[in-house]
């Protein structure tokens, strides 16, 4: 045995480790507590062993392998808490039933063309506090030193959006090399740069960022894309596969927590992939994605203590019981903290920090909209134009008739056909699939065509019995005037408090009490998840964006639905919405 061999002294005293095989038959058999999709990964996994033999399915599983992974991550220790503590702990990292089962298939499973690798990128989702940049790190210095087929002039990268936060999994990983006797006598830390590198070796690790100069040129072995729901696009997913195309057996490990807005690349792309991996929606299923998520699952009481293992696998270990028994006592005191708990404690998306309208209740109104058979009837508008470059909102109300207790929402959106795809991109939403549908009408040009658009209200004001226009005052003169001219009758509405308050308070009841139907519109439901509410300090309210600061939210149909319930419901009224307070629409 040569001493320059890694191998040779990191496996020393191997024993044939089943924890994995454990993990599987406890999870199967029911005795450990899981979610379903967590279940569907292992049952993925016990399926495929069963195929192996088969002549067609291109790969087999190799336990020795995955067992090397397993020790060399195990000779390595904590660098951070009680874990670190020798008078506390053993310092060595100790790899979960859960953890083994992970790299039990990622690093087991091989080709049989070549005994290379046979998962390419992993997406593995938990909740926070469970170890997994800790997990991660390991998994890239064992890129770093020790694969198999050694893989020459290894470079290991860790993404994130900025570099100082791709340098968090980084610094990880560095303490760990730093902390093992003979890792930190192979490699050589430049500080300065944040570069570790293997002397007389290519191999290099580094972090990687979109502020990042090094984007060029990258031959990844090994990628560890962290909290991945925090990034805004999928562009350092994509430079480091794209760099990937000369490796044998290159990973993307992709690892995150739950996040707050489903329209986040993360959401849409990485995690619906994992999904359908999992509940096999697709074919053919993409035979080198490993797919793993741990999450409560739907109709779960995120109170319920006997729920809580689905989503914290390392529950009793680095989560401990008394964290979550706490986090779930504020929860229910202060109403405001459950989404950011209920997001990152227990892994379930959600769609804003603070939200107006839970997703269920929205759902629940989800009643079927027939617009043809509106046809005739009396309905209230509302307009909200926006700006000419963005997303312009019609909504028409129609008040329930006889023997009928819903307000049907009819919402024509528009937007500008040129650069489509690059609107689609900014805000991470399906714009041209809503404009297959219909949901979504395109206007001529780069701008949005306000002729366009009057010629399509008065259009509908022809179809339907339009009582009353409520709109923003807004750059709203010229279409006024000429909707105006064409007997449509307009009521101005404000956009404060004192406007708003009592509309917000009026469509919730009507949301709450099922009062309304809308169809089940995509756009209206996506800015729904969008919307807030600002209190001012009387306590009125008024609907906003959660961060004002960011693309891709948009609530111009609420506003509009807004304003055009409210003049629904007081259709009858004599006077006007502002009279009677001392407030002028604005």
């Amino acid at each position: 045995m040569k001493r320059g061999s890694v191998v040779a002294l990191l496996l020393i005293g191997v024993v044939m480790n089943l924890t994995a095989e454990q993990y599987i038959e406890d999870v199967l058999s029911g005795k450990q507590v899981t979610g379903r999709l967590t279940r569907l990964a292992v049952e993925r996994h016990v399926r495929d062993l069963e195929r192996q033999e088969d002549r067609d399915f291109p790969f087999y599983h190799d336990p020795e392998a995955a067992i090397r992974k397993i020790e060399f991550t195990q000779q390595l220790r904590h660098s951070k808490g009680e874990w670190a503590n020798p008078r506390l702990h053993d310092t060595r990292i100790c790899l979960e039933p859960w953890q083994q089962f992970i790299d039990w298939c990622l690093y087991g499973w091989k080709r049989k063309a070549d005994g290379y690798r046979r998962f390419l990128k992993a997406y593995v989702e938990v909740a926070r506090k469970n170890g997994k940049t800790t997990d991660g790190a390991a998994k890239a210095n064992y890129a770093f030193f020790a694969d198999r087929p050694r893989e020459e002039g290894a470079e290991v990268y860790f993404g994130a959006t900025k570099r100082d936060q791709a340098k968090i999994a980084w610094r990880e990983a560095e303490a760990q090399i730093r902390k093992h006797p003979y890792l930190r006598k192979k490699a050589k830390t430049y500080s300065h740069s944040s570069t570790i590198i293997i002397p007389g070796t290519q191999n290099r690790m580094l972090p990687l960022g979109k502020d990042s100069d090094t984007e060029d040129g990258l031959n990844p072995h090994f990628a560890l894309i962290d909290e991945y729901h925090a990034h805004p696009d999928n562009s350092i997913l994509e430079i480091v596969e794209s760099g990937m195309a000369a490796r044998r057996q290159p990973l993307i490990y992709v690892i995150t927590t739950a996040g707050f807005d489903k329209n986040s690349v993360c959401y849409q792309e990485e995690r619906t992939l994992a999904v359908n991996i999992l509940e096999r929606n697709i074919d053919p299923v993409p035979e080198t994605v490993f797919a793993m998520i741990f999450a409560l699952d739907e109709g779960d009481d995120w109170a319920d203590r006997n729920v809580w293992i689905k989503a914290n696998p390392n529950l009793g270990v680095s989560v401990r019981w008394e964290f979550l028994e706490k986090r779930v006592e504020e929860a229910l005191a202060v109403p405001s903290k459950q989404n950011d708990i209920i997001t990152k404690n227990f892994n379930v998306w959600t769609q804003a920090v603070t939200r107006w309208i839970s997703p269920e209740a929205w759902k629940a109104c989800n009643g079927k909209v027939f617009e043809a058979a509106l046809t005739g009837r009396i309905c209230y508008g509302g307009l909200d134009l926006s700006t000419n470059i963005d997303i312009t909102a019609w909504v028409m109300v129609f008040p329930p008739e006889q023997k009928e207790s819903e307000y049907r929402i009819v919402p024509p959106f528009f937007i500008p056909e040129e650069n489509l795809l690059e609107r689609e991109r900014r805000d991470k939403v399906p714009y041209s699939a809503w404009a297959r549908d219909g949901f979504v009408i395109l206007t001529p040009g780069d701008v949005i065509d306000y002729d366009f658009i009057e010629a399509q209200i008065l259009k509908d004001a022809e179809t339907f019995d339009l009582q009353e226009l409520a709109y923003d005052r807004w750059n709203a003169t010229e279409i006024v005037n000429h909707l105006s001219e064409n007997g449509v009758t307009m009521a101005p509405f404000g956009q404060g408090y004192a406007s708003m308050n009592p509309a917000c308070q009026l469509l919730e009841q009507k949301i709450l009490a099922k009062e309304i139907a809308h169809g089940d519109n995509p756009v209206l439901t996506w800015m729904m998840s969008c919307t807030e509410l600002k209190s001012d300090p009387a306590g009125n309210v008024k609907p906003v964006k959660p961060d004002r600061r960011k693309s891709g939210k948009r609530i111009d149909g609420i506003i509009a639905t807004l304003m055009a319930m409210h003049r629904a419901v007081s259709g009858n009224e004599t006077t006007s919405v502002y009279e009677g307070r001392g407030v002028r629409a604005v």
